[in-house]
This record gives structure tokens, sequence and C-alpha cells, in this order.
């Protein structure tokens, strides 16, 4: 199996009312990669001390507050690469794994596949280009001088994906060029996110490693009504949550899940 250490950054938003699944994920990464880095970045949650209380000092767990303009995934994935970079902890990990908070990591994946291709980006789960959300992807792209090559693309489902390790600085100078404020620029993102990875992998075909959203036999769960706590065959599972920028706090909060590291255990020996 690969031996080479990931580094996580997760874009975080919390409301009461939402299940958090972040202590779980977090758990799952240092049960499945015990040396892997994990950056929390959080959208500005109004009770984000609901959860970060719970993961306070977790060793190689950081917590950040996403203080620039940029919101959403990528303006979190900003702000955790400015601290990687900051800190001079690009070369430290091998592979950069980029995803929401409730796109819970559930088997090990060996990245060795990517290594022994020269896959250096990759969505996590892909999808058939559609053309949405031209007003947003157009121009970033122009600004970008990505506008071009979109019949060699596809789709980065939920803007969740891996990057290796010398590709990190150039995602974090096409990142710093953006700005995303609301859930239809986020939307936006999974369309030109795909050309980008596109470039990063230098401009060949990406893949994915879960599969296509649009595949339920292959995914074998449905994002909207899925058990995230149950055994998987993918290596990611995600629950579709619809938070946007007019979320707001539930008036009767659903209990946080916090699972508990034998039962972890347990469930990994039944797989």
């Amino acid at each position: 199996m690969s031996s080479f250490k990931p580094a996580f950054i997760i874009a975080h938003k919390y409301f009461r009312g939402y299940t958090s699944y972040l202590k779980y994920y977090i758990n799952n990464i240092q049960m499945l990669y015990p040396e892997a880095l994990t950056i929390v970045v959080d959208n500005n949650s109004q009770h984000k001390e609901d959860i970060f209380s719970e993961i306070e000092g977790l060793e190689n767990v950081v917590l950040l507050e996403n203080n620039i303009d940029s919101k959403f995934e990528l303006g979190a994935y900003q702000v955790g690469l400015r601290y990687i970079v900051e800190n001079n902890l690009v070369d430290e990990y091998q592979y950069y794994i980029f995803t929401q908070d409730n796109f819970v990591l559930k088997n090990k994946y060996d990245f060795n596949e990517m290594h022994s291709t020269k896959t250096y980006a990759r969505p996590l789960v892909s999808f058939y280009p559609d053309g949405e959300c031209a007003s947003v992807v157009v121009p970033i792209m122009e600004k970008l001088k990505m506008n071009n090559n979109w019949d060699k693309v596809n789709f980065c489902w939920c803007s969740s994906f891996i990057v290796a390790t010398n590709k990190v600085l150039q995602l974090y100078e096409y990142l710093k060029q953006i700005v995303v404020t609301c859930r239809w620029e986020s939307c936006a993102g999974e369309r030109y996110l795909a050309r980008i990875l596109w470039e990063l992998n230098e401009q060949k075909d990406c893949g994915d490693i879960d599969g296509s959203a649009a595949d339920l036999a292959v995914r074998h769960y449905d994002t909207w009504n899925v058990d995230m706590f149950a055994p998987s065959t993918s290596f990611f599972v995600k629950e579709v949550q619809q938070k946007n920028e007019h979320t707001v706090d539930k008036d009767t909060p659903q209990p946080i899940v916090f699972i508990h590291k034998q039962d972890l255990e347990d469930d990994f020996d039944k797989r």
C-alpha cells in the first residue's frame, strides 16, 4: 500500500440543525492515515464552537477561520493553502485532498495509483459537463487564460479533489485570483475546477477516484438518502445538505454525532 503522506483541507460551514460529520471525518483520517495533516477552515459559522470544541487539541489538526473575501469551498481552500505556504509545509505532504465537510473519507485510497500514472490532479467524483453557470465560468477562465479545451474536460463534483504536491503552488496562484461569495458561484466552481485540474494534470485526462455522480450503480449510494456511518464501497461518501448563503439555524437542532475510536475500529474490522 501507499507510503505517501497526505494532507486534508476541509471547507467547513456549520448550522445548528444540520448533522455535522466533521469529528467522524477526522477520526477516519487519523485511523487510515495516522501521519496526515488535517486543516479545517471554517467559513464564518455562527456557532462553530459547537463543533470545534470537540476537536481542539487533536494531534495533526489545525483549525482556521476564513478571513478573506472568498468563501465557500474555494475560499476555504485558499486559506488552507496560505497556511501551508506560510509555514513551509508544501513539501511535507505528497498529496493534498480538498473536500467539503460532508464529503467524508470512508476507505483508504492508495496514492500509488496516481503516482504510477503520473496523475497530478483528480476529482473525487466526476460528472458530465453540462455547460451551466457560463456567466460566472467564462470571466474567471478568461482571467486565468484557460477559457479553452472544454471538450477535453469533465466536471469536479462538489468541488472536491486531490492535487499532488508539485502542483500545489500552481493551484494556490489560481485560487488567489478567484472570489466566491454565493452558492451559484460555488456551483460554477465545479465546472471551471475541471478545467483547472486538467491544466494541473499537464493537459491530460484526470479520471476520478469514485466514478461519476451520474452512475449510482458504481457509487453504490444515494447522496440524498445515505447512511454516512455504514460501510461503503467508495473511498468517500457525500451527503447532500443544500446549504447556501441563505441557510439559517433550525429551531430544533439535531444531535451532533461523535463516533468513538473503538466504534470505528469495529466498523473497519467488518469490511
